[in-house]
Parts: structure tokens; sequence; C-alpha cells
């Protein structure tokens, strides 16, 4: 109770500055909590998160406003979408993650108690694709494990280069493109991956699971869509990269969610946003900035371990049959869902001692 009553004199301490203060940079020079700094970060990292919803509005609005900015606007989508700025999202040109290694996101690591464990060694040369689950409301874990240096990938796998791979829409709107591309995320195309997987002491971070996980997000709870997710396997196999068995544990835990009966009307909405737009809409909440409630991760802890990778002889799906390849994928699609199942059991009783069931494969 005391830590709510000095946050919330934390908050209104904040207020009656940014009131008084003269200047942005006065402001700035304010030397405020470490709690309420890192909810602030965790609250930009929430406006990235869903950069789309509300830039997408901002930039039809000012168009209709500015002849100058509907130009520039115009000329910046062609050079995406058709010049040479499409080919950023697919390959490591032209940036180098320079944002990964900001100090600020131990802030968040701090916040998540936020973990990485390495259960095997990776080979500097070799090349890998990490799959990980939960997917949870947000793929937190992915970016404190892996977009930045919050839990210290690099000091575990020295030598690696992780690339975190997300939706595609993201590198067509503008300022959300080019924050993508500075923390090293690239788009989750399969064209994209093949090419990311191409240099040896590369890693690709994908989240089969998706939106359509997200959707089933429930605390204490690990419902997968695993069983119709073999994209991500027929990548490994087309490139020879190993396949990583991840597992976050927690990421289930940072928000409460509400999941509507398959057959309601929200769930149909639901459905239909995910099919048409590729993105979910689900229904949480969690801690605020100023408040006991919001759409702020709860300070539950983070643990993500990283299994040992399974060796993959590549394979093109030109030079063999139809049937003999996809007879390949399901055989190596079964290897990662048994190691998956296998890092979990492993771990489940030290890292989520109290939860409300064992992994449920629902799709």
């Amino acid at each position: 109770m005391s830590s709510t009553l000095n946050f919330r004199s934390s908050g209104v301490q904040l207020l009656h500055s940014v009131w008084e203060a003269p200047s942005l940079g006065a402001l700035a020079r304010q030397k405020l909590p470490v709690d309420l700094r890192q909810r602030l970060l965790l609250w930009g990292f929430g406006l990235s998160v869903i950069g789309q919803l509300w830039l997408w509005p901002i930039y039809l609005i000012a168009i209709t406003q500015s002849l100058a900015i509907a130009v520039v606007l115009a000329s910046y989508m062609v050079w995406v979408l058709w010049g040479p700025g499409k080919h950023a999202a697919c390959n490591e040109a032209p940036y180098h993650a320079p944002w990964r290694h900001l100090p600020v996101w131990h802030l968040m690591g701090d916040y998540l108690s936020a973990r990485l464990i390495k259960t095997a060694e990776l080979d500097p040369q070799g090349r890998y694709l990490f799959a990980a689950y939960p997917h949870g409301i947000s793929a937190i874990s992915g970016w404190t494990c892996f977009a930045t240096e919050a839990a210290g990938f690099s000091k575990l796998f020295p030598g690696i280069r992780p690339w975190c791979m997300t939706l595609a829409s993201n590198f067509k709107c503008p300022a959300i493109r080019e924050y993508c591309l500075l923390y090293g995320l690239r788009s989750c195309e399969r064209r994209s991956c093949i090419n990311m997987l191409g240099k040896p002491g590369t890693a690709i971070v994908l989240y089969p699971g998706g939106a359509a996980e997200a959707l089933l997000t429930e605390q204490g709870k690990y419902n997968l869509i695993l069983k119709r997710r073999k994209g991500f396997v027929r990548i490994a196999l087309q490139t020879g990269a190993s396949l990583v068995p991840v597992f976050g544990f927690g990421e289930t835990d940072l928000f409460e969610t509400y999941v509507p009966p398959p057959n309601s009307l929200l769930a149909k909405a639901q459905r239909f946003s995910h099919k048409y737009w590729g993105t979910s809409q689900p229904l949480f909440k969690g801690s605020g900035v100023f408040a006991d409630w919001g759409l702020l991760p709860f300070r539950a802890p983070l643990t993500t371990v990283v299994g040992a990778p399974i060796p993959v002889a590549a394979m093109d799906p030109k030079a063999v049959a139809p049937a003999e390849f996809e007879a390949a994928v399901d055989a190596l699609h079964a290897k990662y869902c048994t190691a998956l199942q296998e890092l979990f059991d492993a771990w489940k009783e030290r890292l989520a001692p109290n939860r409300k069931g064992d992994i449920t494969i629902v799709g």
C-alpha cells in the first residue's frame, strides 16, 4: 500500500514539474524515481508496439492539411514500396541495429526481472532459427532478450547476431519502419528469413504462434498454436539453419486477459481482424503509469530459456519431390515439438511453480 502511495505522489510531483518547467530540457533534468522511469519507458514501448494504430490516422489528417506533407509522404511510400527502400526489411544493410545496445533498456529488464538462460553452447560460425513460445500479448521476452541487450544476449552468446522478425506491415509505416530497423528487426516474410540466414553467426528469432496465439493468452496457462505452424520448419530445412527451441516463462503472466467464447460476436470480430489485417486485438489490462491499472505489463518475472540446437541438413525443395520435402518437414517439426516439451518440463517447476497447467497445443 505504501509503495502505491509513493508511486502516486511521484506522479503528482512529475505533473507539477511539467506544469512549472520552463522547457523540456528542465523536465529532462528532473531526477525521477527509478520505478517511474521504468513505467514511462514501458509506456513508450507500448506505443511503439501499436504504432500503426495511431500513426496512420495522424498521417491521414496531416496530408489533408498540407500539400507539402502529402508530397513528402507519397514520395516516401514510393521509395519504400517500389524503390531501394523496400530491400531494407529483408537484408542486413543499411542498418546494423545501433540502438539495441542502448542502456535504457536495462530499466525494462529490471522492471520485469528479465533473465536469459543458456542450456547449450552455440557455435559462432553456425546459423540458427530461434523458434520461441509462447507469444503472449506482445512477445515482450523477444524485446528484452533478443532485440535489445536488456538480458545480456551478447555476453551469453558471443559471436551470434540476433535478428528479431516482425510483421511486414511495420516496414510500410513511416517512423515505425525506421524504429524497427534501428533495433535490428526485419520482416518475417519467408524471403527475408532466408536472406538473413545467409551468413554464419546469425540467428533469426520467430514467434510462430503470432497474433492468433495472442488471442488465447491467459495468465498461468500455455495455450500454443504449434500443430499447424510449419513455415519456420521449412525455412530451417531450406537453409540448413539449426532449429533452436525457446520458451519464455512468465510471458503469459504479464497481463490479465479476457478470452471471449469462440462463437461470440467479439471472438468473430477478433478473428476477422486477424484474417484480413494480420493483427489481433486481445482484451487485456495491466498496470499503469500513475495508477494501479492500465496497459503496462505487471511486474511478473520473465525468464527465457534457450534450448539446445537441433541440427538440420539443408534440403532444396526444388531438387526433391514435394512429398519427400513435406515428409522431412513433418519429421523435423515433430523433433522440434518434442524438444520444446522437454525444455518446458525441465524448467517448469523452478520457473512456473504456480502455473495453472502445462503446455496445451490448441492449433
